[in-house]
Formats: structure tokens, sequence, C-alpha cells
């Protein structure tokens, strides 16, 4: 995931940081996809015994709460993934 030239935006990094210090060693990347519209990856352990609604409950409540209602509408996408699934489908992902 290329993460081009631009400087990550202060809300990106703030996300980033919740969910760093949320998620135990979890691997978080973004990538730029429309002019100030960001998707993100997390890709935890700790996902992989949880289905995907539980998993996107837990990452966008935390950005609900970390960031305002404008920046929070600047995420488009946040992508989910364990561990695990991430070393088997990854090359299918790239």
């Amino acid at each position: 995931m290329a993460q081009g030239t631009l400087a990550t935006p202060l809300y990106v990094t703030k996300l980033e940081a919740a969910l760093k210090k949320k998620l135990t060693r979890a691997k978080i990347e973004h990538e730029l996809v429309r002019p100030n519209r960001y998707r993100l990856f997390v890709i935890w352990s700790g996902f992989e015994d949880m289905g995907h609604p539980e998993r996107q409950e837990i990452v966008w409540n935390l950005a609900d709460t970390v960031l305002d209602h404008d920046d929070l509408l600047k995420i488009s996408m946040i992508i989910t993934v364990g561990t695990k699934e991430w070393a088997t489908k990854k090359q299918d992902w790239e």
C-alpha cells in the first residue's frame, strides 16, 4: 500500500495512534483513496476469532471517540484482517 509523498493528516495519525494503543501489536497502514479521504488497514491477531461486524464495531467505535465528525467522514473505510488471514491472503490483496 503506497502512502505517497503527501504528509499524513493529523486525523489519520491520531486514529492510527489510538488503534495501536487499543489493539496491541496491530499493524496499521493507510492509503489515500481520493483527495482528503483515507482507507485504513488494521491487521491484528485479536481479530482471528471475531466476525466482521464485531471487528468493525471495535474500530469504528474507537474512531468515533477520537475524531471529530468532519474528520470521521474523511475515513472512507477501515479494513480489519486477522494476522493469519493476512498471511494467507496478502498476495491476493496486493
